[in-house]
């Protein structure tokens, strides 16, 4: 099938994830059944060992579910190589971690402006385009800091910026606002909200804080490695 943009994005048709060690066998996905609307902004919640990181890779194109599909618009995820898979990943996903990785010796927008350069992007060019898209999301005053200069709700949304910079359609937020005060988090949620008005991107928010759990447009609760709420909001 044809890799469109079409109005449910994603797609998981009955996957489950075992993983086996020794005589010892774990279930970490139990049959999961999803359809992702584009541009919906969802969390993802559940305690920890629930099952939502191995989700997130599952969606991400990271862990192979051991039956089922995964389908990203259109495209049955897994039936591609390891390699067009990673491409795949690279170009149509941006990810924001709990804890970013920077380059120390760079400043903020050339760190931003990396993605690009993977991509082969010449430096220079990446890099102007790095500051003119943090103009775009108002964020120019982080432009020539380095980001262990930054605090850490500013590191958070210079991360976002950098899952951005290569226009991915879905954003995966991986508990990113783990590390931070309730008024750094504050701002990493507005800003990722604001991503999902603006841009219209669609986001998917995983998360184990209960304070989330009303925001975004739609709220999906696992447990011991199952869906076990669905909730969409009115409107």
């Amino acid at each position: 099938m044809e890799d469109k943009e079409t109005r449910k994005q994603i797609e998981l048709d009955h996957v489950v994830k075992v993983f086996k060690s020794g005589n010892t066998t774990v279930r970490a996905l139990g049959g999961i059944n999803l359809k992702i609307d584009q541009g919906e902004f969802l969390v993802l919640y559940g305690p920890s060992g629930c099952g939502k990181s191995t989700l997130l890779n599952t969606l991400i194109g990271i862990e192979k579910p051991t039956r089922g599909e995964v389908w990203i618009n259109g495209t049955n995820l897994y039936t591609l190589k390891e390699d067009d898979r990673s491409e795949y990943r690279a170009s149509k996903f941006g990810v924001v971690y709990q804890s970013q990785n920077w380059i120390k010796s760079l400043n903020s927008k050339e760190n931003v402006a990396l993605p690009l350069v993977a991509r082969g992007v010449k430096f220079r060019e990446a890099v102007d385009k790095a500051e003119k898209f943090m103009e775009e999301l108002k964020i120019s005053e982080l432009l020539r800091q380095t980001p262990t200069q930054l605090s850490g709700g500013q590191q958070q949304k210079l991360g976002i910026a950098r899952a951005l910079i290569s226009n991915p359609k879905i954003i995966f937020a991986d508990e990113p606002t783990g590390n931070l005060d309730s008024k750094s988090s504050n701002i990493v949620i507005d800003f990722l909200m604001k991503i999902n008005r603006d841009m219209k991107r669609t986001i998917i928010l995983i998360t184990h804080n209960p304070e989330y759990w009303d925001i975004g447009h739609r709220k999906i609760e696992m447990e011991d490695g199952k869906v076990i709420k669905d909730v969409k909001k009115n409107g």
